[in-house]
């Protein structure tokens, strides 16, 4: 039974390990496309909503950041075989990511939908 719960806590870590990651990349992607708007568009109202996005996505990336840094156990000893159990103080974490995560989630979903309606508008208007 301990090995199950063991597997099941590494299996966990791993999976938020990668959930996380993926978001971040996400975000980098959005962010270098607000980068490319700021650099080339002078337009105040053009440059302000993508300031605007351009923060809020930042903003969500540290919080992913620091959400995994904080709670996910991805150092080598997490990975080896001879895991720490799950629960030793650093490692069995990840039981309370789904809460903290909801709410970035929203978040990122309702600036990221935001975002894509932005640049959206842009490339129909020939100007990405």
């Amino acid at each position: 039974m301990e090995r199950r719960q063991l597997e099941h806590c590494h299996t966990e870590n791993q999976r938020w390990a990668v959930t996380l990651t993926n978001l971040e990349q996400e975000i980098n992607q959005l962010l270098t496309l607000l980068e490319d708007v700021l650099d080339q568009y002078n337009h105040q109202n053009l440059r302000y909503r993508a300031i605007d996005y351009y923060r809020g996505l930042n903003r969500l990336k540290i919080w992913f950041n620091r959400l995994r840094t904080d709670v996910v156990c991805e150092n080598a000893g997490c990975a080896s075989s001879n895991l720490l159990p799950c629960e030793k103080p650093r490692f069995g974490r990840h039981t309370v990511i789904p809460s903290q995560f909801a709410d970035l989630s929203d978040e990122f979903t309702r600036t990221k939908t935001g975002c894509y309606q932005f640049l959206s508008g842009l490339v129909q208007l020939n100007l990405l």
